[in-house]
């Protein structure tokens, strides 16, 4: 957990339908170069922990906004685990995310802006059945990261987080850091009204971002499903990093 208090009263609220965590490990110093100044990555029992967070969330809206008025949006965050000195002598433990894609154009245009998070745009596809799960990003520019996983998720069965260290990293970074349109580093945490994950297997799997690591190797993948969420605006070090985007 950060530590760290919410710094605007902005919120963002919404219903996580569906958040697919698909993950890796990778060796930590594999993962230091891709981070800016002032981050260092988290490091667990079985290495530093990378992945693609796939969202799809219905009736996101400011907070002040009644649910029924709110949108959908489908996004893909690529993550890196970090952890840096939150300022009061304590380490906070988050997210890096060098890149986040969706399809909603309202996402595209405040984010970054309006509220932490920029989003490049991308076409989203999302299909589930039979126990199936598949998801599909194409980036609609020139960059981000093409993102194709097929998963089968268990009919039952829910995780406690504290027996595998892939699943408690996932679920204890509430705070995620990504670069803003000028490249400075925001911070968005996110507040669930639980924590429960599933375990999935991927059967399928195409990531630019997670083959992008040289040293990645597989780890256990989770979703979580029909969560209450709050984002609110939260501290984060001050550091440029469009360097590391280059």
């Amino acid at each position: 957990m950060s530590g760290q208090r919410n710094i605007s009263g902005r919120a963002i609220r919404g219903t996580i339908r569906r958040r697919l965590l698909v993950n890796a490990v990778v060796d930590p110093d594999e993962a230091a170069s891709r981070l800016p100044s002032g981050l260092r990555p988290h490091v667990t029992a079985l290495g530093t922990v990378v992945g693609c967070c796939l969202l799809e969330v219905d009736s996101i809206r400011p907070a002040f906004v009644p649910a029924f008025a709110g949108v959908t949006l489908r996004a893909v965050a690529h993550r890196i685990s970090v952890e840096w000195d939150d300022g009061s002598e304590g380490v906070a433990i988050g997210v890096f995310v060098p890149m986040r894609q969706t399809d909603s154009p309202l996402a595209v245009a405040l984010g970054g802006r309006w509220f932490p998070g920029a989003h490049e745009r991308a076409r989203v596809e999302v299909s589930a059945s039979d126990g199936q799960l598949r998801w599909m990003a194409d980036p609609r520019g020139p960059d981000g990261y093409r993102v194709r996983v097929e998963a089968s998720i268990p009919s039952q069965g829910a995780l406690s987080t504290e027996v595998e260290p892939v699943a408690a990293t996932c679920v204890s970074a509430d705070v995620g850091l990504s670069p803003d349109h000028r490249g400075v580093l925001e911070g968005a945490r996110m507040e669930p009204d639980h924590r429960r994950l599933r375990e999935v297997v991927i059967d399928d799997l195409e990531s630019g971002f997670l083959s992008s690591f040289a040293t990645a190797q597989v780890a256990p993948s989770y979703l979580m499903a029909d969560v209450g969420v709050t984002w609110t605006r939260a501290m984060a070090p001050r550091f440029m990093s469009a360097d590391v985007l280059a």
